[in-house]
């Protein structure tokens, strides 16, 4: 048998049967052009962290503390209706006596809706004195195991298109703490459990999505404070369907701090990116919107139960820009100075 070798300036290499033996199936090798260094770093303290993430044990995880803010002051999970808590995925590692529709993490926690994929909220506990800088890796996102891959949306639904994989529990916040115990916060926001499709316009805006994550956080971390913070889509029926999915319109988001005399403050988003889902090819319609809104609005969309933080929330009625939707009076955010805490 011959064989021959080109570079052209791929590399093809064909073997050749003999007149003697019957004709062989060719073998091609194709190598594709190298990537160029900036995008092939070298691997990290967190690309091996990253490795490890479908391997762990996961009973060391505590997840979203109640207490975390003030002894005196918990802010438990909100309350699931009867068809949300049979809907929720359940853990199949939960501890005993533990709520088996919580997946606990490193400083947060994810119920999950297993008949939409999409988690029904998240809670992450943040230190702002005690957050750590660490680096983003080459982004490698995971199935949890403790519940049936069916139960959440994987990789092939970002394929091509203009979807991101829009961190939740954003990556940043729950990295504090020891440096391992961050590195593994880190790595734990990388599980498709935490990820809900955002169109990149939305995820990206740093006067959307990314501005309100950045205004909670550099807000915690200059006045080193500590932030618990509740996330989820809000799901409705009339959803688009995509591949097979529907994708959320609606995300909401509700801050709660301690102020200085230990009373809780508590605030509340809803972010829309309804006009940006018609082409998810074109990316021309874009024009999402923010809202600070009452925390009755976001039970009433959700049917989440937060009414024990109702009493908390912060005064929507000072200042100009006073809307409503409904019964529920909210306030546009056309920049995050417009933000009341």
């Amino acid at each position: 048998m011959n064989t021959m070798t080109i570079d052209i300036p791929l590399r093809i290499t064909v073997s050749l049967g003999t007149p003697t033996t019957p004709a062989a199936s060719a073998e091609v090798t194709v190598l594709q052009p190298p990537l160029q260094p900036s995008s092939a770093p070298l691997e990290t303290a967190a690309d091996v962290e990253m490795e490890r993430i479908t391997a762990r044990d996961y009973r060391n995880r505590t997840g979203y503390s109640p207490d975390f803010l003030e002894a005196n002051v918990p802010v438990p999970l909100p309350i699931l209706t009867d068809a949300q808590r049979s809907n929720a995925a359940k853990n199949n590692q939960t501890a005993p006596q533990a709520d088996d529709t919580v997946l606990p993490y490193h400083h947060f926690s994810i119920v999950m809706n297993r008949s939409r994929q999409l988690a029904y909220y998240t809670v992450v506990n943040i230190d702002g004195e005690r957050i750590r800088n660490v680096p983003r890796s080459r982004d490698k996102w995971a199935y949890d195991p403790r519940i049936a891959e069916s139960e959440q949306i994987g990789e092939d639904l970002y394929a091509r298109n203009a979807l991101d994989r829009g961190h939740l529990v954003r990556r940043r916040d729950p990295v504090w703490g020891a440096e391992s115990e961050a590195r593994n916060a880190n790595a734990d926001t990388f599980h498709f459990t935490n990820c809900s499709p955002q169109h990149e316009r939305f995820n990206q805006n740093s006067e959307t999505w990314l501005g309100i994550e950045d205004y909670l956080l550099n807000t915690a971390v200059s006045e080193r404070k500590r932030l618990s913070v509740f996330t989820g889509p809000v799901f409705d029926e009339e959803d688009p369907l995509y591949r097979g999915v529907r994708l959320p319109l609606r995300f909401w988001k509700i801050a709660v701090h301690v102020k200085a005399d230990g009373s809780l403050a508590v605030s509340a988003y809803l972010l829309e990116q309804q006009s940006v889902l018609g082409d998810l090819q074109a990316l021309a319609r874009f024009n999402a919107r923010v809202f600070q809104v009452t925390v009755e609005e976001i039970s009433q969309r959700t049917a989440l139960d937060f009414s024990y933080l109702s009493s908390f929330q912060v005064d929507l009625n000072t200042g100009t820009g006073l809307e409503r939707a409904g019964a529920f009076p909210r306030r546009r955010v056309a920049e995050l100075t417009d933000i009341v805490l």
